[in-house]
């Protein structure tokens, strides 16, 4: 496959030497421009990778205002007008005489191909422009086409020949606009050979350069003074064919530099002004530098390398990479933007979902929102601070939730934490000190109502543990609660003594005493009263003594009654329905059973009393 960039170097050819230098103004060199519909094809259907004759255009008719930039002065006409299909509107100038190659590279650049071929008018309007200049200096056109003339609607589209293979009298109902003009294209170059214009013909393709279509563009540039028309079937042709068209028509020069004197391109090759012997005047060459080295202030230099082959990095939020140029230098190439939705990490474009767009997180005493940049299409947290009195929770700003008031202290185990006010004036503990000790009432010191951790005691019918607090003081704590039947016993429970049976009585020491469950959870004998002066305990109560000849001493509601301590005074509430003792009677010699019955119910009537 051919490369353009091969073809872009016009091949010098052989010439007469010149010495001649113009006297004035350099001459003028148009090139009249067929941009119609077939530029867009290979200039050779049967080598398909080939550039399109559009673009090698493009390339190579800059270059040539650039190698004979001190021999003409360079002006560009396009022809068709508009680019639609086989439209035959008359093109114009795009490029005024007196361009820099540069313009005229911008011209090409710029402009499509597509249309019909209308050749005739617009070397009209190319004769028309070149007389308006009034310039004395010698001019000439170059005509580049790759088809026939046609476009001329004043021809018979029945009897005509027509430009479109396979379409004669009118079979395809093109019209006029398909006949063709050979007769008119030969007349606009006679023309304008008559107006002191010369005009050279380039055919380019292999569709226009065959035996019979090239006889019609040898017949135009016969018209126009030039002999026959030049072939190109590639782009290496019509480089050929450019370059000997410049030093034919060239007449004189002028030197377009200082002899010696040295620059660097723009593309890094090193430029140097020599004189050019086939004309005798000096002229920019180009000359690319060796091999690991580039131009630098007209010198070729080895190369710096400012990177490695292949490296990646991102500037500016765009990925850029390290690229080897043509003399094997390194050097970072362009940075590249990335796509939207796209943010440049070491150096390659990639997903820039940071975060899920609409959370919401705390980072310190300010909220943090995932939100989607519109013009980057990117996900990032974007951070606003609370106001002063509130605080950050669950990613939004709300009052501060304080904990203590500022200042105070307490104590952790054997640490002081003090509550400090944050800058939002919010509060909550933090650790201020360690104790070498023990800390008490948030200060380090000794502890109050100190006891031996692991000590045990009784409180009532509970155990209770010496145990550390959070100030490492000890304490007493109830650890474990004595049962039925059980009774504290030496910081233990234990089961209970046989003491006594809950609820008996007795008496005892001029006391009357009841059995009962005591603060130790266990029955005990209790005093139930002391017996007043007068009287004695008898049957588990205060009674007071009587014989039984003395009934008076008993009263009229009460009866004197045998104990085993003796002979009581018991109220007759206390006999129910039991049969009274008569006053005065000798109870010693009452009937045992009924003494002993009497006896009996006195103490259950007794005990009932006292249950209730």
């Amino acid at each position: 496959m051919r490369t353009l960039l091969a073809a872009l170097t016009l091949t010098l050819l052989a010439a007469p030497a010149r010495a001649e230098r113009c006297p004035a103004d350099l001459p003028i060199l148009f090139v009249v421009q067929d941009k119609s519909g077939s530029m867009n094809f290979v200039p050779d259907p049967n080598v398909p990778t080939d550039p399109t004759k559009w673009a090698t255009a493009s390339a190579l008719v800059p270059q040539l205002a650039t190698q004979f930039a001190n021999r003409f002065r360079f002006g560009v006409h396009m022809y068709p007008g508009a680019t639609t299909q086989f439209n035959c509107t008359v093109g114009g100038t795009v490029s005024p005489v007196g361009a820099t190659p540069a313009q005229v590279a911008t011209a090409y650049s710029t402009r499509n191909a597509g249309g019909g071929t209308p050749t005739a008018v617009s070397l009209d309007e190319a004769r028309a422009y070149l007389g308006s200049l009034n310039d004395l200096e010698p001019k000439y056109v170059l005509l580049i086409t790759d088809g026939l003339p046609n476009c001329n609607l004043g021809l018979d589209p029945a009897t005509c020949s027509a430009t479109t293979p396979g379409c004669s009298n009118n079979s395809c109902g093109l019209g006029a606009k398909d006949c063709l003009d050979d007769a008119g294209t030969r007349a606009a170059a006679a023309a304008l050979l008559a107006q002191g214009v010369k005009v050279y013909v380039v055919g380019f393709g292999t569709s226009v350069t065959n035996a019979n279509q090239k006889a019609v563009l040898d017949g135009i540039a016969q018209s126009g003074g030039t002999g026959s028309a030049y072939v190109a079937n590639n782009q290496a042709d019509l480089a050929t064919s450019l370059n000997a068209i410049g030093y034919n028509a060239a007449t004189c020069c002028k030197d377009a530099c200082t002899a010696g004197a040295k620059l660097c391109t723009t593309d890094g090759k090193l430029q140097s002004c020599e004189l050019d012997t086939a004309l005798g005047c000096t002229t920019w060459k180009v000359n690319p530098c060796p091999a690991q080295s580039s131009c630098q202030n007209g010198t070729c230099v080895s190369c710096t390398n400012a990177c490695t082959a292949g490296a990646k990095r991102c500037q500016a939020g765009m990925a850029q990479s390290c690229d080897v140029g043509a003399n094997g230098c390194t050097a970072w190439g362009a940075p590249q933007a990335c796509a939207q939705g796209q943010a440049c990490n070491a150096g390659t474009c990639g997903s820039c979902e940071a975060c899920t767009e609409g959370e919401r997180r705390c980072s310190e005493n300010a909220t943090q929102i995932c939100t989607r940049n519109a013009t980057t299409g990117c996900t990032a947290w974007v951070t606003s601070n609370c106001a002063q009195g509130t605080s950050c929770d669950n990613g939004r700003c709300a009052s501060c939730s304080s904990t203590c008031t500022a200042g105070i202290t307490r104590c952790s185990g054997s640490s002081i934490e003090t509550c400090e006010a944050d800058a939002q004036g919010c509060t909550s503990w933090a650790l201020s000190a360690t104790c070498s000790g023990a800390c008490n009432n948030g200060r380090c010191g000794a502890c109050s109502n100190p006891c031996t951790t692991g000590e045990q005691r009784c409180n009532g019918g509970t155990v209770e543990t010496c145990e550390p607090n959070s100030a490492g003081c000890g304490e007493w704590r109830t650890t474990d609660t004595c049962g039925a039947g059980q009774a504290c016993v030496a910081g233990a429970c234990a089961a209970c003594p046989a003491t006594c049976e809950v609820g008996a009585v007795r008496c005892g020491n001029g006391v009357a005493e009841e059995c009962a469950v005591g603060p130790t959870g266990c029955p005990s004998w209790r005093t139930t009263s002391a017996c007043a002066d007068g009287s004695s305990c008898a049957g588990g109560e205060c009674r007071v003594p009587c014989t039984g000849e003395e009934a008076s001493v008993c009263g009229p509601d009460a009866t004197c009654q045998q104990f085993e301590e003796g002979y009581y005074c018991v109220p007759n509430r206390a006999l129910g329905d039991a049969p009274k003792v008569k006053s005065g009677c000798g109870c010693a010699g009452t009937d045992g059973g009924a003494l002993a019955s009497l006896a009996l119910l006195a103490l259950a009537q007794l005990a009932g009393r006292r249950k209730r």
